[in-house]
């Protein structure tokens, strides 16, 4: 070989191509690429949107979701981040090939039983697992939840999801393929005063068959041809959505020893006035001013004018 290079000249040659070096996990292959989750997190914004409008219907009470995080992982590494006990349910996406997953966090599984019972959703979550009539409960909700996840991906592809099974220790989850690499779509859940998440996992083999329609551009394109019948049909879910509706008294501060100090019969102060209009709230947004009175035996607000 002529002119060989010397070794400070290969030094030299890989540090100034050092910045373009990228680690490649061959364990953890990135299949996944950037268009293909901005994708799914579009369809996970119908999704949240179409989900917020079917559990507020369905509870009866303030529902909010929204797309909090996506990440990449193996089939076991997804399992093995899960809680235990936990709540896996696995899925089919007709005519799609694969199983995916869904998690529920505790709290809102929780949240979601006491609704469907009749209760007024407390802030006290039990610490432990769901019984077989919650659990039975759960795969009703997520059965009926399947409407929604059809019209979401109906831009992607016509699916059919069906439920296969529940698990509630992750050891114990089957998986066809524990190194397959899946996108993990979490959804931040809010029920009433309840916080917590879903998280999807989707497997690569499960959206391979239609990679064509999963670019931002393809499903942006056919989210345009929305016939007047769908948009008819999502107003009137829309409308149907519950709203907590407060109005607030009056506020005040205090010091943490008179906070302390405070008994039964003690009279607080509060920063409103004889007269002064009561701010009233949609969710936890500033909405109307209004009067306070009383109609019958209850307390009422007369709206004055609305807050822009």
């Amino acid at each position: 070989m002529e002119n060989p290079l010397s070794q400070a000249e290969i030094d030299a040659l890989v540090m100034s191509t050092g910045a373009n070096i990228r680690t490649y996990d061959f364990r953890r292959p990135s299949k996944f690429n950037k268009d293909l989750i901005r994708t799914l997190v579009l369809v996970h914004e119908n999704l949240a949107r179409l989900l917020q409008s079917y559990l507020s219907a369905g509870l009866r009470t303030w529902v909010q979701i929204n797309v909090r995080s996506t990440n990449q992982f193996t089939l076991s590494e997804f399992t093995q981040l899960l809680p235990n006990p936990t709540i896996a349910l696995s899925f089919r996406l007709n005519p799609l090939p694969g199983i995916c997953l869904l998690e529920i966090s505790h709290n809102i599984a929780f949240a979601i039983v006491e609704r469907v019972f009749g209760g007024p959703g407390s802030d006290v979550q039990p610490q432990r697992e769901l019984t077989e009539i919650e659990l039975g409960i759960i795969q009703r909700v997520v059965r009926d939840a399947f409407g929604p996840m059809k019209e979401a991906w109906r831009n992607v592809a016509e699916i059919e999801p069906t439920l296969e099974s529940v698990e509630t220790n992750p050891v114990f989850i089957q998986v066809e393929n524990p190194t397959e690499v899946v996108a993990a779509i979490t959804l931040a859940v809010e029920i009433g005063e309840h916080l917590g998440h879903m998280t999807y996992a989707f497997p690569y083999s499960t959206v391979e068959p239609v990679l064509s329609r999963l670019s931002p551009q393809s499903w942006l394109a056919e989210s345009r041809h929305r016939s007047p019948s769908d948009e008819e049909s999502l107003r009137r879910a829309v409308q149907e959505a519950p709203l907590p509706l407060k109005a607030q008294l009056g506020k005040t501060r205090m010091r943490l020893g008179e906070f302390l100090a405070l008994q039964v019969g003690d009279v607080i102060r509060l920063d409103t006035r004889i007269g002064d209009e009561l701010p009233v709230f949609v969710g936890n947004k500033l909405a109307f001013l209004a009067k306070p009175g009383v109609v019958g035996d209850r307390m009422a607000v007369q709206i004055v004018r609305r807050v822009t």
